[in-house]
């Protein structure tokens, strides 16, 4: 019996760690042009030149290439270097409420979101969600390096001193 245990206990890790290999795949946004041109729109704007901000509220759709964010509000800061054609370079993208990131093979739910164009990183935390076809995954906090494609994901403190781990639930491949 100890042997049956330990070998189901074994195909399991196997299974498991096999779905979560697939899962940490690079995502799809490798290689992101963070120069293409970024279009946003939403409910409301309000610019603060002297500050170098924009704040876009209500339905806030943000799109790049194959890549799209929705938020209930969005921070832009820009750079102050005014171009020829008048235009602002985006130094960051700040995101706040219900913040709803996707690309061609991945879904991100967070509270909120950083995008820094000069690192090349989003970072997105508050009950993060990342769900592609191979599972889902939820932690307090996520990055997604644009250069590489890697996702990583960390757990954190929360309230009270407890940790607040990494999940996971994965698909098994079926056996057809």
């Amino acid at each position: 019996m100890y042997l049956k245990n330990k070998i189901v206990s074994l195909i399991f890790l196997a299974l498991a760690t096999a779905n979560a290999e697939a899962l940490a795949q690079v995502s799809s946004l490798k290689d992101h042009d963070v120069e293409n041109p970024v279009d946003i729109s939403a409910d409301r704007l309000e610019v603060k030149q002297k500050e170098n901000i924009a704040l876009f509220t209500g339905n806030v759709v943000v799109t790049q290439s194959d890549m799209s964010l929705v938020s209930d509000r969005i921070t832009v800061f820009y750079n102050d270097d005014r171009e020829d054609d008048s235009s602002s370079s985006i130094s960051r993208l700040d995101a706040s409420g219900n913040v709803v990131m996707t690309s061609p093979t991945e879904t991100i739910r967070s509270t909120w979101g950083v995008y820094d164009f000069a690192e090349k990183i989003i970072t997105l935390g508050g009950n993060v969600e990342l769900s592609n076809a191979d599972g889902q995954i939820k932690s307090p906090r996520l990055q997604l390096n644009l250069t590489t494609g890697q996702i990583t994901m960390d757990g954190g403190r929360i309230e009270g001193g407890t940790t607040d781990r990494v999940t996971g639930q994965f698909t098994p491949p079926s056996s057809d």
